[in-house]
C-alpha cells in the first residue's frame, strides 16, 4: 500500500487516537535532541543534539519499523582534538539515494557542505572553497536528485546556488543585496521556493530556475518563513503577523494566493519546515499550549481531517514523517518528563491510526 493509500485510509476527523506506544532513539553525550529528518526509504533517522554550550552534533540511527539502534555521531574531516571538541554539524538533508548532505563548522570556521553516506564512511566536503568560498548552507535536493540547490555568502548576503550533481557545475539563480533562505524545488525542479529577509521581515517568494524571474508568494507584517510544497498546489510555512510573539501554521496555494490559518500557537521547530508526510498530504505539528503540549496532532493539508497522536510526554515538538515498507513511522522530541533537563527523540508506528 502506498502512503497517499495509507493515509487516505484515515477516516477520524478531530477524533482521538489511543495513547501511542513510542521508542526513545537513544545517543551518546548529553543535549537536547532536535530536528529530526527521515531518509527516502525509512531506514535511517538522522538528528541534532545540541548541548547549547559550544557544540551541534549530527547523529544518525537505523530504524527497523520504529525500533532505533543506537544513533552513530557523524564527525566532520579532521574533527578530532580541540577541532572536534567545537564542531557545529546541523540541517540534514537526503539525497534520494538516501544519503545525507549537511551543514558543518570546525572551531568556530566556515559553514561549508559536507557528505555522508550513513552505512559508515567518512563524511567530506562537498563543494571545495576553489568551487565557491564563503558559508554554504541550506542545502536541498530535487526529486531525482541530480540538482542541489543551497545558499552561499560569497557576493554579499547570500545567493542562491544550484549545484549539477552529475557535472559539479554550479550557478547563480538568485542574487539580491537581501539574504536568500531556505530554497526548495519543486517537483519537476523548473522552479524554487525560498524567503528573502529585508526591511525586518521575512517573505516567501519563488523563482523560475530556467529564466530568473521570480514571484512574490506572501509577504507582510513580521516574518512568513520556511516554505515548502505541499500536495494540491498549496503552499505551506510558519507565520507570525497575526501576533508576533506566536507562530502559526498557514497555507496560500499558489503566489499571490490567499493566505489561510491552518493552526494557531503552534510550536516553531528548532530548525525545520512544515513536517510533512512524503506525499505532501499530511502535516505534522505541535503546540505552546500546555493543554495540548503532550499531543502530536496531524492534519490533512485541504482541512478535511485531523488525528490527535496522544504521548506520555511534555512539550512535544520537532514532527518529522518517514515511511518505511508501507509503515508510517512519526519521530518528534520531548521531555521525559516536566523536569527532565533535555530533550529526548521518539519514534512511534501510526499506521493503525491512520486507518
Amino acid at each position: 500500500m502506498t502512503i497517499r493509500q495509507l493515509l487516505s485510509a484515515a477516516v477520524l476527523c478531530g477524533a482521538l487516537a489511543t495513547s501511542a506506544s513510542a521508542g526513545e532513539v537513544r545517543f551518546t553525550g548529553q543535549g537536547h535532541a532536535y530536528n529530526p529528518a527521515w531518509s527516502p526509504n525509512g531506514r535511517y533517522l538522522a538528528f541534532e543534539v545540541n548541548n547549547y554550550d559550544d557544540k551541534t552534533d549530527l547523529h544518525v540511527s537505523v530504524l527497523n519499523g520504529a525500533i532505533a539502534e543506537d544513533a552513530r555521531k557523524v564527525s566532520l574531516p579532521g574533527a578530532t582534538g580541540p577541532f572536534g571538541s567545537s564542531q557545529v554539524v546541523v540541517n540534514p538533508v537526503w539525497h534520494p539515494t538516501n544519503n545525507i548532505v549537511f551543514e558543518g563548522s570546525n572551531a568556530g570556521g566556515q559553514y561549508r557542505l559536507y557528505f555522508y553516506q550513513p552505512t559508515g564512511a567518512a563524511a567530506y566536503e562537498l563543494i571545495p572553497a576553489t568551487a565557491v568560498k564563503g558559508d554554504l548552507t541550506f542545502p536541498a535536493f530535487d526529486a531525482k536528485g541530480n540538482l542541489m540547490a543551497f545558499v552561499a555568502d560569497e557576493t554579499g548576503a547570500g545567493d542562491i546556488r544550484i549545484r549539477d550533481n552529475n557535472s559539479s557545475s554550479i550557478t547563480t539563480v538568485m542574487s539580491s543585496s537581501s539574504a536568500e533562505m531556505f530554497p526548495q524545488f519543486n517537483e519537476n525542479a523548473s522552479k524554487i521556493l525560498f524567503t528573502r529577509k529585508h526591511n525586518n521581515s521575512e517573505d516567501v517568494f519563488e523563482v523560475d530556475v530556467a529564466t530568473g524571474q521570480e514571484s512574490p508568494v506572501v509577504g507582510g507584517s513580521q516574518d512568513q518563513t520556511r516554505p515548502t510544497y505541499a500536495a494540491g498546489g498549496r503552499i505551506l510555512f510558519f507565520d507570525n503577523s497575526r501576533d508576533n510573539s506566536q507562530w502559526d501554521l498557514a497555507s496560500v496555494t499558489g503566489p499571490g494566493g490567499t493566505k489561510k490559518v491552518m493552526a494557531k500557537s503552534v510550536r516553531l521547530p528548532h530548525r525545520a519546515r512544515p513536517a510533512l508526510t512524503p506525499d505532501g498530504q499530511w502535516v505534522a505539528v505541535t503546540f505552546e499550549d500546555p493543554a495540548k503540549a503532550n499531543s502530536v496532532v496531524l492534519m490533512k493539508v485541504d482541512g478535511s481531517k485531523t488525528v490527535t497522536i496522544p504521548t506520555s510526554y511534555s512539550a512535544c515538538g520537532e514532527p518529522s514523517i518517514g515511511v518505511q515498507d508501507g509503515k508510517v513511522l512519526l519521530a518528534y522530541t520531548a521531555l521525559p518528563t516536566g523536569a527532565a533537563d533535555y530533550r529526548k527523540l521518539y519514534v512511534v508506528d501510526i499506521t493503525d491510526k491512520l486507518q
